[in-house]
This record gives C-alpha cells, sequence and structure tokens, in this order.
C-alpha cells in the first residue's frame, strides 16, 4: 500500500495508538512514546500491538 494509504488509517485511529506508531516511524524512543500517550513504559509493547491490530482493522495492510 502507498504511504498515503497508511496515513489515511492512521488518521481513522484514536489519538493515542495514531500518536504512538507515528512516533515509532519517526524513531522516538519508546521512554518518550510511553509518557506522550500516558502509559507507563512497561505498558507500550501491549498498546503498540493493539494499535497495530488497530491499523489493519482500519483498512491498512503491510
Amino acid at each position: 500500500m502507498a504511504p498515503h494509504e497508511r496515513d489515511a488509517a492512521l488518521d481513522r485511529l484514536p489519538l493515542p495508538y495514531s500518536m504512538a506508531l507515528r512516533l515509532r516511524d519517526a524513531g522516538v524512543d519508546d521512554a518518550v512514546i510511553a509518557e506522550c500517550v500516558g502509559v507507563e513504559p512497561e505498558g507500550l509493547q501491549a498498546l503498540m500491538e493493539i494499535a497495530r491490530a488497530k491499523l489493519v482493522a482500519a483498512g491498512y495492510r503491510e
């Protein structure tokens, strides 16, 4: 899929999930991502897994 299709799918996600994925794409440190989305660093992996699942549900296929 084209990058604009991924961006469109990200736009359909709730903000914490889209923000986490965009920050990860930008190479931001996990501790900073966790702080930005309001989770403990230990919970970030679970949030990222949910975010990726929501991205697929929003229509994005890698």
